[in-house]
């Protein structure tokens, strides 16, 4: 072999070298050494990165004499297949966050549904309580006031003014008397209590408790001394404000519903990054690959735990009658209908926890594959017009 042959291939096998150092993630400590002690760190990092890879890679095919030799073509080849990889778009999505997301949009559209039904029964109850006729509403003393609702005291309160009166009255009178017991009983705490720190938090909590007494009872001697014109007009934008909460609490499900609705191509359309860019964050895919895979499984354990309640057997009865033949029978067992809520319920946290972690997961992902997988840069420099160059004269 002639030395110009032997200097080129030495050039050749400087541009892998060249090629297989050039990714940010190797340490000048490796460099040094020669060696690489993580493989996955070889891999760029960057568009530029792999672009300078490639070059290189070129470069010492264009410069070797004996491309075919075995190292030579071995240490190019594992390069190009990293290089090739890390230009390419690849497909990170998963169905299963697609699936979470589209349960949760369809349990929003659910109570989205119901939640009208509660808006319009919400109207109906205001325009109740402004039909209401002019009647005498009395006063109620203190002592005299009742501490505990009837049983039909809710359905009741929105037919005339003076059973609102007294919903509100009772209702006052119970927070009144719950905060003055609370304050006495943190008092009794701060006279028994051996340290500073728990003395001092026991009289504050004893002071909170008095003035919140102290403001529920000058609210229920408010409200006491009103007439019917006062109480009706009290009523009135209480049930406004009902209605408006109610209808902001549906158009939040609704915003939500819509959200995931929005979110799931976005998603997908953001899940083709370049090799690179999935070398870059893997430490972020890392993260998120283990809050999915926890998050699923606690999520698949509710859910199971409860479909495996659904197993429970009932009781088996064996009848003896008096001719002595024998009868068995099945029979429910109470018990088993705590266990059904129970089942019911852990099903509905399994879809939750379901939901939620899908769409967690697929906000992150998505919002930084809009930041990352698109040149907004370039395609901002496109939409700015030219810039104008004067003419001189």
């Amino acid at each position: 072999m002639d030395e110009e042959t032997v200097m080129r291939n030495a050039e050749a096998w400087d541009h892998l070298d060249e090629a297989m150092f050039t990714s940010s993630l190797i340490s000048d400590k490796e460099r040094e050494k020669g060696v690489v002690d993580d493989g996955e760190d070889i891999y760029p990092r960057t568009k530029e990165e792999a672009l300078h890879m490639d070059e290189e890679l070129k470069l010492a095919m264009e410069t070797a004499q004996e491309p075919d030799e075995e190292n030579f073509a071995e240490r190019y080849g594992m390069l190009r297949e990293i290089v090739d990889w890390s230009l390419k778009r690849h497909s990170t999505w998963k169905w299963s966050l697609i699936a979470g997301a589209l349960l949760g949009a369809g349990i929003f559209y659910y109570f989205k549904n119901d939640q009208e039904e509660t808006i319009r029964r919400a109207k109906i109850e205001r325009e109740q309580v402004k039909e209401w006729h002019a009647i005498d509403v009395v006063q109620t003393p203190f002592d005299k006031c009742p501490d505990q609702h009837a049983n039909n005291a809710y359905s009741l309160r929105l037919s005339a003014a003076d059973k609102y009166k007294m919903y509100k009255l009772i209702d006052l009178k119970s927070s009144v008397e719950y905060n003055q017991k609370s304050s006495k009983e943190y008092g009794l705490r701060a006279d028994t209590a051996k340290l500073a720190e728990n003395k001092e938090k026991y009289l504050n909590n004893q002071k909170s408790y008095a003035e919140t007494a102290v403001k529920k009872r000058a609210e229920y001697d408010s409200i006491n001394a009103m007439d019917f014109t006062q109480i009706h007009e009290m009523a009135q934008q209480d049930l406004a404000r009902r209605v408006e909460s109610e209808v902001s609490h549906g158009n939040t499900l609704y915003g939500y519903m819509v959200y995931l609705l929005i979110l799931i191509p976005l998603y997908i359309i953001t899940g083709y990054p370049h090799g690179y860019s999935i070398t870059k964050h893997r430490r972020r895919s890392g993260c998120m690959n283990i809050f999915r895979k926890v998050g699923f499984g606690i999520a698949s354990f509710c859910f199971g735990a409860g479909l495996a309640m659904s197993l429970l057997p009932d009781d088996i009865v064996k009848t003896t009658y008096s001719d002595g033949h024998t009868e068995t029978h099945t029979e429910g067992n109470a018990a088993n209908l705590i266990i059904l809520a129970m089942k019911f319920g852990l099903m509905i946290v399994g879809a939750f926890i379901f939901c939620f972690v899908a769409s967690v997961i697929m906000t992150i992902e998505t919002f930084y594959g809009l930041l990352e997988n698109f040149n907004w840069k370039g395609w901002m420099a496109k939409l700015r017009p030219p810039k104008q160059v004067p003419v001189t004269q």
